[in-house]
């Protein structure tokens, strides 16, 4: 007990850098909530969070055998997130200058004439091609929730993800909804995107080195 215990704490000591840490999600959430409307944002939210649920499942059944009996699976999954979190840093990095849109939509996103459903779609879609979420669920939550545990401690191991992601994403939906925040947001718009681009960047780089 103490050790599944201790595999999950470890599993949420590990996913909560990544959960918080800017990327993909971050910008979809916090840009829904500026140019949007709260529910839009909350909507986006739980897409995303429900991005996380499948890509927890996957990992804790399937991935878990391909990582185990594929070495190439690793190395794909490392070398097309490193390149994709090297243009998406590089992109919101020359982006960093422009002013915000007034709609989404301007930008490839839901426009604020866009229904509830979409936008959570939207969110799910944004974190199942998301290649930091990617990385993590085929390679550090599949070490550790390992076919050779229980089924209860895996379905504790999803539900813990489901969880901090939802908490998480939804509560950076509902403070940058509000009125100050986004001002402060759009005041701090270029050094906000270059942090990001710079940590997305170094994460690619890093993907691509450990190839």
């Amino acid at each position: 007990m103490n050790h599944e215990l201790i595999i999950l704490a470890s599993l949420a000591a590990l996913y909560i850098p990544v959960l918080v840490s800017p990327g993909p999600n971050f910008l979809v959430v916090t840009q829904s909530a500026i140019n949007q409307t709260r529910r839009h944002a909350i909507y986006t939210a739980l897409g995303i969070a429900s991005g996380s649920t499948v890509l927890a499942c996957l990992a804790a059944t399937s991935m878990g055998l391909l990582l185990a009996h594929f070495s190439w699976f690793e190395r794909a999954v490392k070398i097309l997130g490193g390149a994709y979190l090297l243009y998406i840093g590089v992109k919101i990095w020359l982006q960093a200058k422009q002013p915000l849109a007034p709609q989404m939509a301007a930008s490839g996103g839901p426009g604020a004439g866009q229904s509830y459903w979409y936008a959570y779609w939207y969110g799910m879609a944004t974190n199942l091609s998301n290649p930091k979420a990617l990385v993590f669920f085929a390679t550090i939550f599949a070490s550790l929730l390992t076919p050779s545990l229980s089924g209860s401690v895996r379905l504790a191991g999803v539900a813990l993800i489901c969880l901090c992601s939802t908490l998480w994403h939804v509560t950076l939906a509902n403070w940058f909804s509000g009125a100050q925040m986004q001002q402060v947001y759009r005041a701090a718009k270029r050094t906000i995107n270059r942090v990001t681009a710079v940590v997305l960047i170094a994460v690619g780089i890093k993907l691509l080195w450990m190839f």
